[in-house]
Protein backbone atom coordinates (compact mmCIF):
# COMPACT_ATOMS: atom_id res chain seq x y z
CA UNK A 1 0.00 0.00 0.00
CA UNK A 2 1.57 3.30 -0.85
CA UNK A 3 -0.70 6.47 -0.64
CA UNK A 4 2.62 8.57 -2.09
CA UNK A 5 6.07 8.18 -3.03
CA UNK A 6 7.36 9.35 0.24
CA UNK A 7 5.24 7.52 2.09
CA UNK A 8 5.98 4.38 3.98
CA UNK A 9 4.09 0.84 2.61
CA UNK A 10 2.60 -1.41 5.45
CA UNK A 11 4.54 -5.06 5.89
CA UNK A 12 2.16 -7.94 7.34
CA UNK A 13 4.55 -9.92 9.62
CA UNK A 14 3.50 -12.74 11.68
CA UNK A 15 -0.21 -12.08 11.25
CA UNK A 16 0.68 -8.05 12.78
CA UNK A 17 -1.09 -5.13 10.78
CA UNK A 18 1.09 -1.91 10.81
CA UNK A 19 -0.07 1.86 10.18
CA UNK A 20 1.68 5.02 9.22
CA UNK A 21 -0.07 7.55 9.44
CA UNK A 22 0.83 10.95 7.86
CA UNK A 23 1.57 13.27 10.99
CA UNK A 24 -0.76 16.16 10.94
CA UNK A 25 -3.53 14.73 8.74
CA UNK A 26 -6.89 15.50 10.46
CA UNK A 27 -8.63 12.38 9.02
CA UNK A 28 -8.85 9.31 10.99
CA UNK A 29 -5.67 6.56 11.39
CA UNK A 30 -6.16 3.77 9.04
CA UNK A 31 -5.87 0.75 10.74
CA UNK A 32 -4.89 -2.68 8.48
CA UNK A 33 -6.74 -5.81 10.29
CA UNK A 34 -5.02 -9.22 10.69
CA UNK A 35 -6.79 -12.11 9.16
CA UNK A 36 -6.08 -14.32 11.49
CA UNK A 37 -8.26 -14.70 15.15
CA UNK A 38 -6.93 -13.05 17.89
CA UNK A 39 -3.62 -11.36 16.42
CA UNK A 40 -2.54 -8.13 17.74
CA UNK A 41 -3.14 -4.69 15.46
CA UNK A 42 -1.10 -1.94 15.82
CA UNK A 43 -1.38 1.87 15.14
CA UNK A 44 1.96 3.39 14.51
CA UNK A 45 2.01 6.91 14.47
CA UNK A 46 4.31 9.57 12.73
CA UNK A 47 4.42 12.47 15.91
CA UNK A 48 4.61 16.19 14.45
CA UNK A 49 5.67 15.46 11.23
CA UNK A 50 4.10 15.90 7.84
CA UNK A 51 5.49 16.12 3.84
CA UNK A 52 8.74 13.55 3.12
CA UNK A 53 10.99 11.81 4.79
CA UNK A 54 14.49 14.32 5.28
CA UNK A 55 18.35 12.47 5.79
CA UNK A 56 19.35 13.51 9.38
CA UNK A 57 15.70 14.70 10.32
CA UNK A 58 14.73 13.53 13.88
CA UNK A 59 11.55 11.71 13.32
CA UNK A 60 9.40 10.59 16.55
CA UNK A 61 6.81 7.55 15.94
CA UNK A 62 4.42 6.01 18.70
CA UNK A 63 2.91 2.51 18.42
CA UNK A 64 -0.13 2.14 19.92
CA UNK A 65 -2.26 -1.75 20.44
CA UNK A 66 -5.83 -1.70 19.68
CA UNK A 67 -7.65 -3.02 22.46
CA UNK A 68 -4.36 -4.11 24.39
CA UNK A 69 -2.19 -2.84 27.20
CA UNK A 70 1.43 -2.60 26.12
CA UNK A 71 4.00 -4.07 28.69
CA UNK A 72 7.01 -3.66 26.95
CA UNK A 73 7.99 -2.06 23.08
CA UNK A 74 11.96 -2.68 21.13
CA UNK A 75 12.81 -0.50 18.84
CA UNK A 76 15.18 -1.11 15.72
CA UNK A 77 16.45 0.19 12.44
CA UNK A 78 18.93 -0.85 9.66
CA UNK A 79 20.57 2.38 9.86
CA UNK A 80 20.30 5.92 11.27
CA UNK A 81 20.59 6.38 15.30
CA UNK A 82 17.37 5.22 17.33
CA UNK A 83 16.52 6.85 20.49
CA UNK A 84 13.45 4.90 22.29
CA UNK A 85 11.28 5.80 25.28
CA UNK A 86 8.99 3.13 25.91
CA UNK A 87 5.88 3.39 23.25
CA UNK A 88 7.91 6.40 21.51
CA UNK A 89 10.34 6.78 19.63
CA UNK A 90 12.58 9.26 18.01
CA UNK A 91 14.63 8.49 14.55
CA UNK A 92 17.18 10.12 12.89
CA UNK A 93 16.71 9.59 9.55
CA UNK A 94 19.82 7.88 7.34
CA UNK A 95 20.91 9.21 4.05
CA UNK A 96 18.98 9.16 1.17
CA UNK A 97 17.45 5.54 0.51
CA UNK A 98 15.99 3.21 1.64
CA UNK A 99 15.53 2.64 5.15
CA UNK A 100 13.38 0.58 8.15
CA UNK A 101 12.27 0.79 11.32
CA UNK A 102 11.35 -2.15 13.61
CA UNK A 103 9.22 -2.75 16.63
CA UNK A 104 8.25 -5.57 18.62
CA UNK A 105 5.59 -5.51 21.21
CA UNK A 106 4.62 -7.48 23.80
CA UNK A 107 0.99 -6.91 26.10
CA UNK A 108 -0.10 -7.25 29.56
CA UNK A 109 -2.01 -10.05 28.16
CA UNK A 110 1.05 -12.08 27.00
CA UNK A 111 0.64 -11.58 23.34
CA UNK A 112 3.43 -10.79 20.76
CA UNK A 113 3.83 -9.27 17.54
CA UNK A 114 7.06 -7.43 15.21
CA UNK A 115 6.83 -6.00 12.17
CA UNK A 116 8.80 -3.76 10.05
CA UNK A 117 8.43 -0.40 8.74
CA UNK A 118 9.43 1.05 5.03
CA UNK A 119 10.05 4.46 4.68
CA UNK A 120 11.89 6.41 1.48
CA UNK A 121 14.47 8.97 2.80
CA UNK A 122 15.11 12.15 0.40
CA UNK A 123 18.01 13.69 0.04
CA UNK A 124 18.23 17.37 2.63
CA UNK A 125 17.79 19.82 0.39
CA UNK A 126 19.75 22.95 0.97
CA UNK A 127 18.57 26.53 0.58
CA UNK A 128 18.65 28.73 -2.69
CA UNK A 129 21.75 30.32 -2.59
CA UNK A 130 21.52 33.69 -1.87
CA UNK A 131 24.19 37.05 -1.15
CA UNK A 132 23.82 38.50 2.44
CA UNK A 133 24.81 41.40 1.95
CA UNK A 134 23.77 43.09 -1.52
CA UNK A 135 26.10 46.45 -0.63
CA UNK A 136 28.80 47.66 -3.39
CA UNK A 137 31.60 46.39 -1.13
CA UNK A 138 33.70 42.56 -1.92
CA UNK A 139 32.40 40.98 1.17
CA UNK A 140 33.12 37.35 2.86
CA UNK A 141 36.68 36.30 1.97
CA UNK A 142 36.10 35.05 5.78
CA UNK A 143 33.10 34.22 7.60
CA UNK A 144 31.49 31.70 9.88
CA UNK A 145 28.37 30.41 10.41
CA UNK A 146 26.14 29.11 13.41
CA UNK A 147 22.35 28.57 14.53
CA UNK A 148 20.91 28.98 17.95
CA UNK A 149 18.27 26.23 19.05
CA UNK A 150 15.38 28.01 17.80
CA UNK A 151 17.12 27.31 14.25
CA UNK A 152 18.44 30.84 13.67
CA UNK A 153 21.23 31.92 11.54
CA UNK A 154 23.93 34.27 12.78
CA UNK A 155 26.90 35.05 10.76
CA UNK A 156 30.37 36.90 10.94
CA UNK A 157 31.83 38.23 7.65
CA UNK A 158 34.69 40.24 6.60
CA UNK A 159 33.93 43.14 4.54
CA UNK A 160 37.24 43.17 2.81
CA UNK A 161 36.69 46.93 0.73
CA UNK A 162 37.13 48.59 3.88
CA UNK A 163 38.78 45.51 6.19
CA UNK A 164 36.20 45.87 8.58
CA UNK A 165 33.76 42.64 10.44
CA UNK A 166 30.02 42.35 10.46
CA UNK A 167 27.51 40.13 11.81
CA UNK A 168 24.29 39.19 10.08
CA UNK A 169 21.55 37.56 12.05
CA UNK A 170 19.02 34.84 9.66
CA UNK A 171 14.93 34.72 11.00
CA UNK A 172 14.63 31.87 8.52
CA UNK A 173 13.71 34.49 5.80
CA UNK A 174 15.65 37.29 5.45
CA UNK A 175 18.87 38.60 7.05
CA UNK A 176 19.69 41.61 9.09
CA UNK A 177 23.20 43.43 9.32
CA UNK A 178 24.99 45.29 11.82
CA UNK A 179 28.83 46.50 12.00
CA UNK A 180 31.30 45.19 14.97
CA UNK A 181 34.80 46.45 14.18
CA UNK A 182 36.32 48.62 11.63
CA UNK A 183 37.51 51.36 10.86
CA UNK A 184 36.29 54.32 13.11
CA UNK A 185 36.81 58.46 14.39
CA UNK A 186 37.17 58.61 18.10
CA UNK A 187 36.16 55.49 19.17
CA UNK A 188 38.64 52.66 18.79
CA UNK A 189 37.83 51.53 15.74
CA UNK A 190 40.54 49.48 14.13
CA UNK A 191 40.62 47.49 10.72
CA UNK A 192 39.92 43.85 11.13
CA UNK A 193 41.59 40.67 9.73
CA UNK A 194 39.47 38.06 10.36
CA UNK A 195 37.00 37.07 13.23
CA UNK A 196 35.59 33.82 14.89
CA UNK A 197 32.20 33.00 16.02
CA UNK A 198 30.27 31.47 19.01
CA UNK A 199 26.90 31.02 19.69
CA UNK A 200 24.72 30.45 23.15
CA UNK A 201 22.53 27.99 21.91
CA UNK A 202 19.70 28.51 24.16
CA UNK A 203 19.62 32.70 24.32
CA UNK A 204 21.33 33.20 21.03
CA UNK A 205 23.85 35.66 22.05
CA UNK A 206 26.72 35.91 19.66
CA UNK A 207 30.00 36.52 20.86
CA UNK A 208 32.52 37.27 18.42
CA UNK A 209 37.15 36.99 18.46
CA UNK A 210 38.76 38.83 16.33
CA UNK A 211 42.40 40.34 15.28
CA UNK A 212 42.67 43.67 14.23
CA UNK A 213 45.80 45.93 13.93
CA UNK A 214 47.02 48.72 11.61
CA UNK A 215 49.54 49.27 9.01
CA UNK A 216 49.92 46.56 5.99
CA UNK A 217 47.68 43.64 7.22
CA UNK A 218 49.72 40.86 5.10
CA UNK A 219 52.11 41.79 7.56
CA UNK A 220 51.38 43.70 10.86
CA UNK A 221 50.93 42.70 14.03
CA UNK A 222 47.84 42.32 15.23
CA UNK A 223 46.40 41.84 18.39
CA UNK A 224 42.93 39.57 19.88
CA UNK A 225 39.59 41.91 20.64
CA UNK A 226 36.50 40.54 21.37
CA UNK A 227 32.67 41.59 20.83
CA UNK A 228 29.44 40.48 22.00
CA UNK A 229 25.81 42.19 21.79
CA UNK A 230 23.86 43.55 24.74
CA UNK A 231 20.87 45.07 24.54
CA UNK A 232 21.10 45.43 20.89
CA UNK A 233 24.31 46.87 20.62
CA UNK A 234 27.91 45.71 20.48
CA UNK A 235 30.40 46.11 22.88
CA UNK A 236 34.01 45.60 22.35
CA UNK A 237 36.80 44.77 24.36
CA UNK A 238 40.61 44.08 24.44
CA UNK A 239 41.28 40.95 25.64
CA UNK A 240 45.48 40.72 25.38
CA UNK A 241 47.92 43.00 23.94
CA UNK A 242 50.35 40.10 22.49
CA UNK A 243 50.94 39.76 19.32
CA UNK A 244 48.38 36.83 17.73
CA UNK A 245 48.49 34.42 14.78
CA UNK A 246 45.66 31.73 15.53
CA UNK A 247 42.75 32.27 17.86
CA UNK A 248 39.55 30.41 18.34
CA UNK A 249 36.83 31.31 20.67
CA UNK A 250 34.73 28.84 22.57
CA UNK A 251 31.62 28.92 25.69
CA UNK A 252 32.20 27.02 28.58
CA UNK A 253 28.68 25.04 29.03
CA UNK A 254 29.57 24.22 32.97
CA UNK A 255 30.08 28.33 33.54
CA UNK A 256 27.17 29.64 32.23
CA UNK A 257 28.34 29.71 28.27
CA UNK A 258 31.58 32.00 29.73
CA UNK A 259 33.80 32.83 26.85
CA UNK A 260 37.33 31.66 26.22
CA UNK A 261 39.95 32.82 24.06
CA UNK A 262 42.71 30.60 23.10
CA UNK A 263 45.74 31.94 20.99
CA UNK A 264 48.91 31.68 19.83
CA UNK A 265 51.19 34.83 20.13
CA UNK A 266 52.45 34.28 16.51
CA UNK A 267 53.38 30.86 14.98
CA UNK A 268 56.02 29.27 17.27
CA UNK A 269 55.37 31.12 20.25
CA UNK A 270 53.82 30.36 23.81
CA UNK A 271 49.93 29.67 23.84
CA UNK A 272 47.35 31.61 25.95
CA UNK A 273 44.50 31.06 27.25
CA UNK A 274 42.06 34.09 28.06
CA UNK A 275 38.75 33.81 29.98
CA UNK A 276 36.53 36.38 30.23
CA UNK A 277 35.86 36.86 34.50
CA UNK A 278 33.14 39.86 33.64
CA UNK A 279 32.69 42.73 31.76
CA UNK A 280 35.73 43.83 30.04
CA UNK A 281 37.97 41.65 32.35
CA UNK A 282 40.07 38.98 31.30
CA UNK A 283 42.16 36.34 32.64
CA UNK A 284 45.01 35.01 30.71
CA UNK A 285 47.26 32.10 31.61
CA UNK A 286 49.94 30.49 29.66
CA UNK A 287 49.20 26.92 30.46
CA UNK A 288 52.61 25.20 29.17
CA UNK A 289 56.01 26.15 29.04
CA UNK A 290 56.51 24.59 26.01
CA UNK A 291 56.49 26.51 22.55
CA UNK A 292 53.33 25.29 21.61
CA UNK A 293 50.99 26.94 18.34
CA UNK A 294 47.31 26.33 18.53
CA UNK A 295 46.31 24.94 14.83
CA UNK A 296 42.53 23.98 15.66
CA UNK A 297 39.09 25.12 16.90
CA UNK A 298 38.89 24.97 20.46
CA UNK A 299 35.99 23.24 22.14
CA UNK A 300 34.94 22.36 25.80
CA UNK A 301 32.79 19.51 26.76
CA UNK A 302 30.10 19.04 28.89
CA UNK A 303 32.37 18.93 32.38
CA UNK A 304 34.00 22.32 31.07
CA UNK A 305 36.98 20.68 29.64
CA UNK A 306 39.08 22.46 26.66
CA UNK A 307 40.10 20.65 23.78
CA UNK A 308 42.10 22.13 21.34
CA UNK A 309 45.03 21.12 19.04
CA UNK A 310 48.57 22.14 19.07
CA UNK A 311 51.89 21.80 17.08
CA UNK A 312 55.37 21.79 17.35
CA UNK A 313 58.08 22.24 15.51
CA UNK A 314 61.02 19.74 15.47
CA UNK A 315 63.71 19.55 13.89
CA UNK A 316 61.87 20.87 10.18
CA UNK A 317 58.96 18.19 11.40
CA UNK A 318 55.70 19.42 12.95
CA UNK A 319 54.16 17.77 15.89
CA UNK A 320 50.64 17.19 16.34
CA UNK A 321 48.97 16.55 19.71
CA UNK A 322 45.21 17.13 21.33
CA UNK A 323 45.57 19.25 24.11
CA UNK A 324 42.87 19.26 27.01
CA UNK A 325 43.12 21.93 29.89
CA UNK A 326 41.08 20.12 32.81
CA UNK A 327 40.94 23.20 35.54
CA UNK A 328 44.57 24.32 35.69
CA UNK A 329 46.30 21.08 34.48
CA UNK A 330 47.11 20.50 30.82
CA UNK A 331 46.56 16.84 29.58
CA UNK A 332 47.96 15.79 26.25
CA UNK A 333 47.86 13.04 23.38
CA UNK A 334 50.10 12.85 20.81
CA UNK A 335 48.76 13.13 16.56
CA UNK A 336 50.54 13.32 13.60
CA UNK A 337 53.93 14.54 12.59
CA UNK A 338 54.48 15.81 9.19
CA UNK A 339 56.21 18.66 7.35
CA UNK A 340 52.91 21.33 7.66
CA UNK A 341 50.13 22.56 10.04
CA UNK A 342 46.88 22.98 8.44
CA UNK A 343 43.97 24.48 10.17
CA UNK A 344 42.01 21.82 11.83
CA UNK A 345 38.05 22.12 12.04
CA UNK A 346 36.43 20.35 14.91
CA UNK A 347 33.24 18.95 16.28
CA UNK A 348 31.94 17.08 18.72
CA UNK A 349 30.63 13.53 17.83
CA UNK A 350 28.69 10.94 20.51
CA UNK A 351 30.22 9.44 23.07
CA UNK A 352 33.31 11.88 23.45
CA UNK A 353 34.47 11.49 19.81
CA UNK A 354 36.40 14.81 18.73
CA UNK A 355 36.78 15.15 14.97
CA UNK A 356 39.10 17.31 13.55
CA UNK A 357 39.23 17.98 9.99
CA UNK A 358 42.80 19.52 8.01
CA UNK A 359 41.65 22.45 6.07
CA UNK A 360 43.62 21.39 3.03
CA UNK A 361 45.40 18.52 2.17
CA UNK A 362 48.25 17.19 -0.34
CA UNK A 363 46.84 14.97 -3.20
CA UNK A 364 45.66 11.82 -1.85
CA UNK A 365 46.11 12.34 1.51
CA UNK A 366 44.73 9.75 4.25
CA UNK A 367 45.04 11.36 7.78
CA UNK A 368 42.66 14.63 6.59
CA UNK A 369 40.15 13.96 8.94
CA UNK A 370 40.54 12.31 12.89
CA UNK A 371 38.29 10.72 15.11
CA UNK A 372 39.66 10.78 18.18
CA UNK A 373 38.15 9.07 21.05
CA UNK A 374 38.82 11.51 23.78
CA UNK A 375 39.82 9.25 26.97
CA UNK A 376 40.38 10.42 30.78
CA UNK A 377 43.16 11.29 31.12
CA UNK A 378 43.94 12.33 27.78
CA UNK A 379 46.39 10.06 27.25
CA UNK A 380 44.46 7.36 27.16
CA UNK A 381 42.59 8.56 24.36
CA UNK A 382 42.38 6.36 20.93
CA UNK A 383 42.30 7.76 17.31
CA UNK A 384 41.47 6.68 13.85
CA UNK A 385 42.19 8.74 10.45
CA UNK A 386 40.11 8.85 7.16
CA UNK A 387 40.33 10.29 4.32
CA UNK A 388 37.84 13.30 2.70
CA UNK A 389 38.24 13.64 -0.85
CA UNK A 390 41.31 13.04 -2.79
CA UNK A 391 42.42 16.78 -2.84
CA UNK A 392 40.49 20.58 -1.80
CA UNK A 393 41.79 23.60 -0.59
CA UNK A 394 39.44 24.96 2.17
CA UNK A 395 37.09 22.99 4.07
CA UNK A 396 34.77 23.07 7.58
CA UNK A 397 33.29 20.24 9.33
CA UNK A 398 30.19 19.56 11.49
CA UNK A 399 28.46 16.94 13.04
CA UNK A 400 24.77 16.31 13.17
CA UNK A 401 22.09 13.54 12.63
CA UNK A 402 24.48 10.97 13.23
CA UNK A 403 27.47 11.87 10.62
CA UNK A 404 29.56 14.23 9.54
CA UNK A 405 29.17 17.21 7.33
CA UNK A 406 31.78 18.80 5.49
CA UNK A 407 32.33 21.31 3.15
CA UNK A 408 34.73 21.57 0.63
CA UNK A 409 36.30 24.31 -1.45
CA UNK A 410 38.81 23.02 -4.51
CA UNK A 411 39.91 26.47 -6.74
CA UNK A 412 36.51 27.64 -7.21
CA UNK A 413 34.38 24.81 -6.94
CA UNK A 414 32.43 24.41 -3.60
CA UNK A 415 30.74 20.66 -2.71
CA UNK A 416 29.13 19.90 0.63
CA UNK A 417 29.80 16.35 1.77
CA UNK A 418 28.51 13.72 3.81
CA UNK A 419 28.49 9.48 4.68
CA UNK A 420 25.87 6.98 3.30
CA UNK A 421 25.18 4.23 5.75
CA UNK A 422 28.20 2.41 4.81
CA UNK A 423 30.59 5.43 6.07
CA UNK A 424 31.33 6.28 2.47
CA UNK A 425 31.41 9.91 1.38
CA UNK A 426 28.92 11.04 -0.64
CA UNK A 427 28.93 14.50 -2.20
CA UNK A 428 26.79 17.47 -3.73
CA UNK A 429 28.27 20.40 -5.81
CA UNK A 430 27.15 23.54 -4.23
CA UNK A 431 28.33 25.12 -8.07
CA UNK A 432 31.29 27.79 -7.86
CA UNK A 433 33.05 30.06 -5.17
CA UNK A 434 35.73 32.61 -4.46
CA UNK A 435 38.94 30.99 -4.73
CA UNK A 436 41.71 31.49 -2.04
CA UNK A 437 38.06 31.51 0.74
CA UNK A 438 37.03 29.56 3.36
CA UNK A 439 33.68 28.24 3.92
CA UNK A 440 31.78 27.44 6.97
CA UNK A 441 29.03 24.96 7.33
CA UNK A 442 26.62 24.35 10.71
CA UNK A 443 23.68 22.63 10.16
CA UNK A 444 20.17 24.10 11.74
CA UNK A 445 18.98 22.03 14.55
CA UNK A 446 15.14 22.13 13.98
CA UNK A 447 15.37 20.45 10.65
CA UNK A 448 18.60 19.38 10.47
CA UNK A 449 19.58 20.58 7.19
CA UNK A 450 23.73 22.03 6.74
CA UNK A 451 24.12 25.73 5.69
CA UNK A 452 27.22 27.13 4.74
CA UNK A 453 28.46 30.73 4.13
CA UNK A 454 31.20 31.30 1.59
CA UNK A 455 31.80 34.21 -0.62
CA UNK A 456 30.41 33.96 -4.56
CA UNK A 457 30.95 37.36 -7.45
CA UNK A 458 33.07 39.01 -3.93
CA UNK A 459 29.92 38.78 -1.67
CA UNK A 460 29.71 37.06 1.18
CA UNK A 461 26.58 34.24 0.07
CA UNK A 462 24.14 31.27 2.00
CA UNK A 463 23.14 28.25 1.04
Amino acid sequence: MVWKKWTSRILMVGGLSLLAACGSESRPAEVIHSQAAGDVALLIEREDGAGPYVESTAERFRVVASGEAIKSVRWSANAGAVEPAAERVTWTLPTAGSASLSVFVETESGKTAEGAFHFNVVAAPLASSSAIDTGPDVTGSSCDIAFDSTGNGHVIYTNDTHNSLWYASWDGTSWTRELIEGPGFNNGGVFVVKGVLAVDPVTGTPHVAYSKGTGSLATATTRVGYATRVNGTWVREEVDAAVVMRFSLALNPAQAQRPVIVFSTNSTGTLKVATRTAANTWSTVSPSAASLSLTSDALFDATGALHFITHQNASGYVNQSLQVLRGSTLESFPLKTSTTAPWLATAWAPDSHLLALSNNISEGEWNAIEDIAVGTPAASSTRRVSTVDYKYASSDLAYGGGKPVVALRNGTALALGTTDAQGFWTYTQLGTVQDSSRPSVAIRPTDGVPHVCYQRDGKVSFQ
